[in-house]
């Protein structure tokens, strides 16, 4: 899976990344989610990045929850709201699958009030690291609004051969 579906870029001149994360939250009417299962995807046309961060409840794809991500690799310090023209994410959403035994569907809930904080450590050539709080209301279109509360610790390193 690419979420950027970049089929120009030339895989030998993409850099070697590594990604260690730790995402913990509280949703409303649900147990916390925590998990350092992180996956990521870089646009090679634009400066996005993706962080999809993913639990499985029971270890099949049915139950699964997450948090999706994506931002701009230079992203600044600062606090935002979802509803601003500069919020800086493109996705900030929370989800997570159901069953009905048949068929798999995911609900999600993107962030559409609240505060997302940014404190950014370090951003070069060689590393993002960052923090991400962020306590956000988010309102799937087919069921009803959770409050998602927590923390992301980001940390991307740029790797040599």
């Amino acid at each position: 899976m690419n979420v950027f579906k970049n089929s120009a870029s030339a895989n030998a001149a993409e850099p070697f990344v590594s990604v260690n994360c730790d995402f913990k939250a509280s949703i409303s009417n649900r147990v916390d989610f925590r998990s350092q299962n992180i996956q990521y995807f870089e646009d090679y046309t634009s400066d996005d990045i993706a962080l999809i961060a993913r639990s499985y409840e029971t270890g099949f794809n049915d139950s699964k929850k997450g948090m999706f991500l994506i931002f701009p690799k230079d992203i600044q310090s600062g606090s935002y709201k979802p509803s601003d023209e500069n919020f800086p994410f493109k996705k900030f959403e929370y989800y997570e699958n159901a069953s009905n035994g048949n068929y798999t569907t995911s609900y999600t809930y993107e962030a559409q009030s609240g505060t997302v904080n940014v404190e950014v450590i370090s951003n070069d050539s060689k590393a993002l690291r960052c923090l991400i709080q962020f306590d956000f209301k988010g309102k799937d279109n087919r069921t009803e609004e959770l409050r998602v509360q927590g923390e992301a610790q980001i940390n991307i390193f740029t790797r040599a051969l």
